[in-house]
């Protein structure tokens, strides 16, 4: 792996830290990649999470070859 150095305010290294620090992770990576994995399913709940409450189970009913058309 390819290590880089990236610039963030003071601000946010202390938020970094302290979110370190509170969740016992081992590493400033560690805490930015759990971060960027949350975004993630967040984008996924959010595209998939749409129809949420309006699809309903298949029956009997809904099989292709009996439906009118």
């Amino acid at each position: 792996m390819m290590e880089k150095t990236i610039k963030v305010k003071e601000t946010t290294l202390e938020m970094l830290k302290r979110l370190k620090e509170e969740n016992n992770f081992s590493s400033i990576y560690d805490i930015i990649m759990y971060l960027i994995k949350l975004y993630r399913e967040e984008k996924l709940r959010k595209m998939f999470g749409v129809d949420k409450g309006k699809i309903t189970p298949f029956t009997r009913d809904d099989k292709i070859e009996d439906r009118d058309g």
